[in-house]
């Protein structure tokens, strides 16, 4: 089996295109050469890339793994101050991004470790450990589909995060090509997609949901859609099925910690419930205090320099996604922290997004909490309605359909209808 990024091979082939510019798989290889040689001529054990540009990151990692130096691959919204406290406090001799630059410090033996961070929207990131080799794992058996021939990937996930290096490496991979967006807003992407001709789109529900305001299906000719880094709704499955009926809708369950664990490709929300007993191969699933428990062998090594792990003994992973069994599936309700408490009563923000994405006419939804002096919080509600709807009309009906179905304290009392929701730079909603 070839190991590592393999740029070498089909030289001459697009890997980038950005913007204007353009990178074949040669450029890219020669870019990590040229920083590998510059790691063996300072001694580099340690280096850190903090860019969102394609060529930067698979620079990086090509001349790590060309050295056997650690590579930790920083957020470009984390700050300065936070960069430079892990670049002091893990021994880091390399910084790549608009410059190189080189400084003498303490490193620890290199592992030839790729380290990815969490998303750090409370604090300061967490930093998994994992290995180039199971980070390509994945990737490589993505090059067997036929649906990798001629694959052209439009990069939408934030392209330091889990995700978008999991993009880049399959696109490396499948030898296809990079298109990475100038404008990263719903209709910059359509355009995107359509100029490009992209056969092959990963991105949150959430993403998925504003990009279908944007795009006109008929414009493009996808392959491949994937859903990931958010539990997969029924509703939105099937509007990308509708609209894209020759492609292969399929929602992923991966993580930063996980890595890729499973895919889902069935049309239908949730896993099945017999993966419990006989899950995919070479990975086992488990629920314990309703909380979802991973073993699988790319698993991150664990979080740099914490004392609290998710990882239990015999190899496996406590997540914090709360799941319930319904009938022959196993659903995910969503993060154990992300619960609103009403009164005492748990209140699960994607269970009633869900909810409200079924109903007619919504396009986006948002849950979130909004304190109560009596209750501790109460469920808000920011909704997009279809542009045929009339506002006052559809948020009484759906209201209505809420007292209906849901639980009492499960209904949002405060409705904002909004014309978009706010997108983290992981594509996941974010706050207001």
């Amino acid at each position: 089996m070839d190991r590592g990024l393999g740029l070498h091979l089909n030289a001459d082939a697009p890997l980038v295109a950005r913007g204007a510019d353009r990178f074949t798989r040669g450029d890219v290889q020669a870019r990590a050469n040229e920083l590998a040689a510059l790691f063996n001529v300072h001694g580099v054990q340690r280096a850190l890339v903090w860019s969102d540009d394609p060529v930067d990151l698979l620079r990086a990692i090509g001349a790590a793994d060309a050295t056997g130096a650690d590579l930790f691959i920083a957020h470009t919204n984390l700050s300065a101050a936070v960069v430079d406290e892990i670049v002091a406090a893990h021994g880091i001799q390399a910084r790549m991004g608009e410059t190189d630059t080189f400084a003498a410090a303490d490193a620890p033996a290199p592992s030839g470790r790729i380290y990815m961070m969490t998303s750090g929207t409370t604090g300061k990131p967490k930093i998994a450990a994992h290995t180039l080799d199971a980070l390509m794992s994945r990737a490589r058996a993505g090059a067997k589909s036929a649906r990798a021939a001629d694959s052209k990937w439009l990069l939408t996930y934030q392209p330091t995060g889990f995700a978008g290096i999991q993009v880049l490496l399959t696109a490396v991979a499948t030898q296809g090509l990079i298109v990475a967006p100038e404008q990263r807003t719903p209709a910059g992407f359509a355009a995107a997609a359509r100029d490009h001709g992209v056969t092959q789109i990963s991105g949150t529900p959430t993403f998925w949901r504003a990009f279908m305001m944007a795009a006109r299906p008929s414009e493009l000719a996808l392959k491949q859609i994937t859903l990931g880094g958010e539990a997969a709704d029924q509703a939105t499955l099937d509007r990308l099925k509708a609209a894209f009926p020759h492609a292969r809708v399929t929602h992923i369950y991966a993580s930063t910690e996980a890595g890729v664990v499973f895919s889902v490709h069935d049309g239908r929300e949730g896993f099945p419930k017999a993966w419990l007993d006989e899950p995919p191969t070479g990975v086992a699933l488990r629920i314990v205090d309703r909380l979802l428990q991973i073993k699988s062998p790319n698993l991150m090594g664990g979080y740099l320099g914490h004392d609290s792990q998710p990882l239990l003994e015999n190899g496996w992973l406590s997540t914090a996604d709360r799941c319930e069994i319904a009938g022959d599936r196993v659903r995910i309700l969503g993060r154990d922290d992300s619960t609103i408490n009403v009164g005492g009563s748990k209140v699960y923000p994607l269970m009633v997004e869900q909810f409200l994405l079924q109903q007619a006419g919504v396009v986006e939804a948002r849950v979130f909490a909004v304190p109560n002096p009596v209750s501790g919080s109460l469920v808000g509600a920011e909704i997009v309605f279809a542009p045929d709807q009339d506002h006052a009309e559809a948020r009484a009906r759906v209201l209505a359909a809420a007292r209906e179905n849901l639980a009492s304290y499960q209904v949002p009392r405060v409705v904002k209808i909004v014309d978009q929701i706010s997108v983290r730079e992981s594509g996941k909603k974010g706050a207001t």
